[in-house]
Order: C-alpha cells, then structure tokens, then sequence
C-alpha cells in the first residue's frame, strides 16, 4: 500500500471524519443538519467545494467542532498535512497550520 495511502488511512480513522458528502456519525450528521436548517452554519458540500478549490494537494477529509462552529479540513502536500479551519457560520478560513 502506497505511503499516502496509509498516511489517509490513519489520518481519517481517529476521530469524527467527514467524508465527501458529509459527517460519518450519524449523530454528528443530525446535528450539522439541524444547524444549517436553523441557519447557524452553511451547508459542508459549499465550504468543502470552496476550500478544495483553493487547495493544492490530496484531499483527505474533514472535522467538525460544534462547540467552536469550525470545519478542519485535511490535505496532503508534499508528504505534509495541511489542516484548514474554517469558520462554518461565514465559509472564512480562519487557520492554516501543518500536522507533524
């Protein structure tokens, strides 16, 4: 298995992961769906369509914070993780920083 097939692997097996369409825990996945029905957050297909676009690398998949309304996004570039907060009331990238 390729290393970045691993390193994806592990990356999205710890904690709550958003795949491609949406939150795995179906918990989670009544929740978000509550916020954005109520309009506390935008939709996850719009901030992850727009984060992915401005973003060079691998997609590997995404968190959501319900306590801090954040969306973390994970790429893989050049053998780095990337982690993008972004803000889920605004769509605004409110962080970038590298996971070691």
């Amino acid at each position: 298995m390729p290393l970045r097939s691993v390193l994806a692997l592990l990356l999205t097996t710890g904690g709550l992961i958003l795949a491609a369409g949406g939150p795995v825990r179906a918990g989670v996945e009544d929740q978000v769906r509550g916020m954005v029905q109520a309009g506390e957050i935008l939709p996850f297909d719009a901030i992850q369509s727009r984060v992915r676009a401005q973003m060079p690398g691998d997609y590997i998949g995404a968190d959501f914070d319900a306590n801090t309304r954040t969306y973390r996004f994970r790429f893989l570039v050049n053998g780095n993780v990337i982690n993008v907060d972004v803000d889920a009331r605004t769509g605004q990238r409110v962080r970038r920083s590298n996971s070691y």
